[in-house]
């Protein structure tokens, strides 16, 4: 089956029915290689200690529990678990039976238990487990599905496939899963994320690689071809999802065209052009006192970070896609959204490098402008505005009076 293609697609797209309606995935989970399924156990060495203390200026009494150093295994960072095609069937899968070296551990979608601590664990140890939402109709609201599907794309974009081009392939079965759930079409499905979403859904950053933090030609190129450069899939990188409920769009899609990669519509794509309506300006770029300093028109100044640490006065954060190889020499900002939270305003939009076409980019970052910086909202809309009349002709494909600029990204 391997060696045919075709049957290996249709195979891949019944998987969501296998595991879904199966009712009990035994896991292999904390074995490497041929280890095997079952280990020796020794349960008394992992019992937990407990006590009970009193405090004495309260007279309230504390049950303690302490553990041994290596007494919990988290499933989602088993061995096993790191691998991309696991990850479907722990996410579809309604009960499983994880076999680790110290202790059995099994999980269905309102309990992670083990040998230990049979009546389950505290939410606290068990962190945040994959078995959430049942995904079938009227299991929740469109928006709570919604978000837990790019929940589950960060904590997918954390494993690894042998092959790149299976990193949308690999989690096909949870995306068909999902679609069902939300009574969508198939077809408002695209390269990892929803037609209805775009654009917020473009604003994912990347999880810098070590030792990497601007856009470096010899950075570690770790991109993929299977999905185009504005969706999360197009670099093997842990990447983390932005939250759209408070958004207010500044960018709007015009049009999308595509070529899928297989008859599975829940596969990667060959090509995908995206075509937006927003604000664009080019990234002037400079050094101060040996900082890295940006200009957006002729007054909006921010000095640049790489992580948002509440930094006080103009400040910018881009987290550039260092999976890329990227090698240019000019960079653009296309602002898409403002969150408006109770801390105040916040800037939101992606970096952009000049494509082969005219008015066509790819995708190489993204960008932030917090709540603390000084600089006014509307400072930076004037300056976006404004700074529009300062772009080449080859830079878009149309602009409006609005000062607006319509441009594909691929």
């Amino acid at each position: 089956m391997q060696d045919d293609d075709r049957e290996k697609t249709a195979e891949i797209m019944q998987m969501d029915e296998i595991y879904f309606n199966s009712m009990l995935n035994i896991s292999a989970t904390e074995g490497q290689s041929s280890e095997g399924l079952v280990f020796s156990r020794k349960l008394l060495r992992m019992n937990p200690c407990r006590s009970t203390v009193q405090i004495p200026e309260s007279q309230e009494c504390l049950d303690l529990t302490a553990f041994p150093e290596r007494w919990f295994l988290r499933p989602g960072e088993a061995p096993l678990n790191n691998r991309g095609w696991v990850f479907q069937e722990r996410t579809l899968a309604p009960r499983i039976v994880h076999f680790a070296k110290d202790q059995v551990f099994w999980e269905c979608h309102s309990l992670l238990a083990s040998e230990v601590l049979p009546q389950g664990l505290p939410c606290a140890m068990a962190l945040h487990s994959t078995k959430g939402i049942g995904l079938s109709p009227n299991s929740g609201n469109v928006l709570q599905i919604r978000s837990r599907w790019y929940e589950l794309i960060e904590e997918y974009s954390r494993t690894s496939v042998t092959f790149p081009e299976d990193r949308l392939l690999a989690v096909s079965a949870v995306a068909k899963r999902f679609c069902y759930a939300m009574s969508l079409d198939p077809s408002t499905y695209v390269a990892g994320m929803w037609k209805d979403d775009l654009p917020l859904s473009m604003l994912w950053s990347q999880e810098p690689l070590p030792g990497t933090a601007g856009p470096e030609p010899a950075s570690i190129g770790r991109e993929v071809k299977c999905a185009p450069s504005w969706s999360w899939a197009s670099v093997l990188a842990t990447v983390v999802m932005v939250a759209s409920e408070c958004l207010v769009v500044s960018t709007e899609v015009l049009g999308l065209e595509l070529t899928r990669k297989s008859p599975n519509l829940f596969d990667g794509t060959e090509s995908c052009r995206l075509l937006l309506r927003g604000p664009l300006t080019k990234l002037c770029q400079h050094l101060r006192d040996g900082e890295a300093w940006v200009q957006i028109g002729q007054d909006a100044e921010f000095r640049v970070f790489h992580e948002f640490e509440f930094q006080q006065g103009s400040s910018i954060i881009i987290w550039w896609d260092t999976a890329r190889e990227i090698d240019a020499n000019e960079f653009f900002l296309l602002h898409i959204a403002s969150e408006h939270s109770v801390d105040g305003r916040i800037e939101r939009g992606v970096v952009l490098r000049k494509a082969t076409d005219r008015g066509s980019f790819c995708r190489v970052g993204s960008f932030m402008v917090p709540f603390v910086s000084k600089c006014l909202p509307l400072d930076i809309e004037r300056a976006f505005k404004n700074c529009s009349l300062l772009l080449g002709e080859d830079d878009f494909l149309e602009r409006r009076l609005s000062g607006k600029c319509v441009i594909e990204v691929i």
